[in-house]
């Protein structure tokens, strides 16, 4: 099945980009807006040339997807701009049985990067909880809303709300990046896995009804004395 799905994603990557298949030498090789796909590894990110489908990270494993102009090799392609470890994203919780969390960055890319007159949105990272058998892909596709094509993930979040793997007419080098902030999840309100609404400590609930039944006494006791 792995190799399989490896066959699809070659195939797709020679479909989206046709320079491969003509023979276009590096120098001149076409560059493309799309969203590619790393992997972090001892604090560096990694390139990954395979369909991402075929890839099942491990538990703790941090996963990134940058959106961007550049190549098909990682000569011609920026990582995520995120340095954020595992437990910056995830925290230090273990995993729940049959389960691994990965954190998952989504790198929107910069203004350069983006089509013409659209403004790309905040990146962020956020932790998934999945199945351990799950994929690459299937862990996006759990914490962000996903558009594919023929094996290629054209879409996160809506963004670009089009194409996939378009040639970049006209541009003959990956722009240059830089620095951005990343939003990461909160670990200090944890959220209600059905409704999503913030819980309520159950020690917090009973110290105010503590507080509040002595403030009832102390009104009751004043106005006895009064009397």
């Amino acid at each position: 099945m792995a190799a399989r799905r490896t066959l699809v994603w070659a195939m797709a990557v020679l479909l989206a980009i046709p320079a491969l298949v003509f023979g276009a030498t590096a120098a001149h090789a076409d560059l493309y807006r799309y969203w590619s796909f790393w992997e972090r590894e001892n604090g560096s990110w990694v390139f990954v040339e395979v369909d991402p489908a075929a890839v099942i990270p491990a538990n703790g494993a941090v996963n990134g997807w940058r959106y961007g102009v550049g190549g098909v090799d990682s000569t011609t392609n920026r990582p995520p701009r995120s340095k954020a470890a595992f437990a910056e994203i995830c925290g230090t919780a273990p995993s729940p049985p049959g389960e691994k969390r990965v954190a998952v960055v989504i790198d929107t890319g910069t203004a350069e990067d983006a089509p013409v007159g659209v403004t790309p949105p905040e990146p962020f990272a956020v932790c998934a909880t999945v199945d351990v058998d799950a994929n690459a892909v299937q862990i996006l596709q759990s914490v962000a809303n996903t558009r594919t094509d023929g094996g290629l993930v054209c879409g996160i979040e809506n963004y670009p709300n089009g194409g996939c793997g378009d040639v970049v007419a006209g541009a003959t080098a990956v722009p240059s990046d830089s620095p951005t902030e990343f939003a990461l999840p909160s670990e200090e309100v944890s959220h209600d896995q059905e409704s999503g609404a913030p819980q309520t400590p159950v020690a917090l609930i009973a110290l105010t009804a503590v507080a509040v039944a002595i403030a009832v006494v102390g009104v009751v006791v004043a106005r006895n004395r009064r009397r």
